[in-house]
């Protein structure tokens, strides 16, 4: 804390400048308190001539209205007893008409003149018509034949329906500034005089107790240097610096103290600092101990790797410290949950180790883990708010699957990563075959990142049929990976690991480059423009240079935005945020054309189609492929397209195989379309070949 920071010099007068500062505050508001008690007497004297007037004027006006006294008598006679009304603060009666003109002045002479022109006068007019309030103004004050200018003033006005009046009284403030003044002028004498006396006090008292204080500060640097010689000061003293003192000079005999601390410290090393639960030495240190005691009792040790789902999200939305509360409470629950039959411990973040030991089947182990699984679906009450947890689950038992501490360790958490591959909130128990495939993944993986070394990733271009023409008006650019040893490798196979491990931004990137390049190339033997369509997968698209990649590839290979489409799935648009709309807006006025790909088989909002800048829908091929045998897949085409045209956008039907259903879409009205009928990917020399063997025929 700051206040820790502080030398005691400052701690001590720290209280006195508080005090003063108190005090301070006390006489200002004082002051203040002074000041309107003041104002508030002389207002109430303008507000009590001003009623008392108005209650004249309504007598004259009750004896006009009696018929006892003409209209003109009964305002004269008003007027005459409101202008002899006045009071020792110089305050006087005075009224206009609501246009300004004065009706009663203290001047006879003003009477029937305007005031008009003067701030104050429109200003009480006003608040009188409003019911009644204070204006304040500076004016003139004549006292002994000396005038004396800009001196405040503050009136009340209300207004005389009747005669159209509004009477004004106003009273002078210049006293009310003296008084403040004079009473000012004695709380600096006597506050001043005593800040004065008591800083001294201070200053003397802190010197009593800092100067001793450095001396045991010298000393105890000159101990900490390793000199046990020195001599401490102070300790005859009876206040708490003598104590001080005292216990300085007994800590050079306690050496044991010193290594009690350092057995709290090695205590430490071993406890998770959050949670207080055992840490991951403690695990690397407990399997193997509890594999060999399952081995040699003949019974089960199980290990289970476990973390939270969505703890991420919960760290995003509510903040670490609503985290942090998850992960205790969590503790707590598992640590009730599991007792004496096993260690619970945390590894890092939002991961844990559960060691079970003495079981004597698996039954027990997996009774164990859906006890974990459900007490964690209980609701956590975070910052307010109950919030639903689930957890993901890896279960490997020893000696059954490993004897190895490493290697049962590992399985348990490759039947984590299979629980959260399945989605999460679920338990997945170790099973040979997933060694397998994380190694068949690990080796996918270093095959992808080979062939981006390599430049193995090609783009295969796969017609589009304009089905009124029939004619080739422009190709989509489709991934493709021939392996030197593997051969071709299906993008079904290796899209979704490059998805997973950010690859994807780097293919995506290429297959962009070579879209363009194809692009520039066939617009060079065609009239119309001829769209090159290329995938974009989220990650990509989310990825914050995909825009700068955009460009450069255009600018690079001089490709027009308008040759490139961009084909996006649903799932991109599922956010609706504002980023997402900016960067699509974005693109889209670059001239580029943007499409939902696969269009059915997604989140399918039709929401979206109006918010963003779509121009084009591509029916999903599972829907086209199958029109001929399912009629409810043609219905379901049908009314995708007759949406689309709905909304002026352009469509596009892949996996087209048969004459008939080209014709069947020609008569619904479809745009595009594209499909083995007409053409397999190829490399761009094939497809570049058919086009120039079209356009010369």
């Amino acid at each position: 804390m700051l206040f820790d920071q502080l030398k005691v010099r400052y701690k001590i007068r720290l209280p006195i400048w508080i005090l003063a500062a108190f005090i301070f505050v006390t006489a200002v508001y004082s002051l203040h308190t002074f000041k309107t008690t003041l104002e508030s007497g002389h207002i109430a004297k303008v507000k009590a001539l001003v009623e008392t007037s108005l209650s004249i004027a309504q007598d004259n006006y009750n004896l006009y209205k009696q018929g006892l006294l003409t209209e003109a008598d009964a305002q004269n006679r008003a007027r005459d007893a409101i202008r002899a009304m006045q009071f020792d603060g110089g305050a006087r009666v005075f009224a206009f008409d609501t246009k300004g003109i004065r009706v009663v002045s203290n001047q006879l002479y003003k009477e029937g003149t305007s005031a008009w022109k003067a701030k104050q006068t429109k200003s009480m007019i006003k608040l009188a018509l409003e019911g009644g309030g204070l204006t304040y103004y500076n004016g003139a004050r004549t006292l002994n034949n000396v005038v004396t200018r800009r001196v405040p003033k503050v009136a009340w006005s209300e207004h005389f329906a009747p005669w159209g009046w509004v009477v004004a009284s106003a009273v002078y403030l210049d006293d009310v500034t003296a008084a403040v003044w004079n009473k000012l002028i004695t709380l600096i004498v006597f506050l001043g005089g005593g800040a004065v006396v008591v800083l001294m006090i201070a200053n003397t008292m802190a010197r009593t107790i800092t100067v001793p204080l450095s001396q045991l500060t010298d000393s105890m640097k000159k101990l900490a240097a390793g000199d046990t010689t020195v001599t401490i000061s102070g300790t005859a003293r009876g206040d708490e610096i003598g104590e001080m003192a005292s216990a300085m000079q007994t800590f050079v005999s306690h050496e044991t103290q010193r290594l009690a601390l350092q057995k709290q410290l090695t205590d430490l090393a071993y406890t998770d600092s959050l949670t207080g639960l055992p840490n991951r030495t403690v695990f690397y240190e407990s399997l193997p101990t509890e594999i060999n005691a399952a081995r040699q009792n003949d019974s089960i040790c199980a290990l289970m790797i476990l973390d939270l789902d969505r703890f991420k999200s919960v760290n995003d939305s509510l903040g670490h410290s609503a985290g942090d509360t998850l992960l205790v409470e969590f503790s707590n629950r598992i640590t009730t949950l599991i007792g004496p039959q096993g260690k619970f411990g945390r590894l890092s973040g939002d991961e844990f180790f559960i060691i079970l030991f003495n079981l004597q089947n698996r039954t027990e182990a997996d009774n164990i883990a859906t006890s974990v699984s459900d007490v964690t679906k209980q609701p956590f009450t975070l910052e307010g708010i109950p919030v639903q947890m689930s957890s993901s689950i890896g279960l490997a038992v020893g000696p059954d699957d490993s004897t190895s501490d490493a290697d049962l360790y590992r399985f348990a958490s490759l039947a984590l990563y299979e629980a959260k591959q399945a989605g999460g909130a679920c338990i997945c128990h170790y099973q040979p075959e997933m060694n397998q495939k994380m190694e068949k993944r690990f080796e996918l993986e270093t095959m992808i990142n080979d062939a981006l070394l390599c430049n193995q990733f090609k783009a295969h271009f796969q017609a589009k049929i304009d089905l009124v023409s029939r004619q080739i008006i422009g190709a989509e650019a489709l991934c493709r990976w021939h392996h030197p040893e593997k051969g071709t490798i299906n993008p079904i196979d290796f899209i979704p690991t490059a998805e997973e491990t950010g690859h994807i931004i780097k293919i995506g990137d290429l297959m962009l480059k070579q879209a363009c390049q194809f692009a520039v190339e066939c617009n060079s033997w065609t009239q119309e423009p001829f769209v090159v369509a290329v995938n974009v997968s989220p990650k990509q698209l989310f990825y914050g240079r995909f825009l700068s990649s955009l460009g450069q590839c255009l600018e690079e290979t001089g490709c027009k935005a308008s040759w490139i489409e961009l084909e996006i799935t649903e799932s991109v648009l599922i956010n609706d945020s504002d980023e997402i709309i900016t960067l699509l807006e974005t693109i889209a006025a670059l001239g580029v054309m943007i499409t939902i790909d696969d269009f059915g088989t997604g989140y399918s909002a039709m929401s979206y189609l109006h918010r963003f800048p779509i121009k084009c829908l591509k029916i999903d091929q599972s829907f086209v492929r199958d029109m001929r045998a399912d009629p409810q897949k043609q219905i379901l085409v049908t009314a995708m397209l007759a949406m689309a045209h709905g909304l002026g956008l352009k469509t596009v039907a892949e996996g087209v195989e048969y004459e008939d259903v080209a014709d069947t879409l020609t008569e619904l009205k479809c745009d595009i379309g594209q499909g083995y009928l007409w053409h397999r990917p190829s490399p761009a020399e094939q497809l570049l070949g058919k086009i120039r063997t079209e356009k010369a025929a």
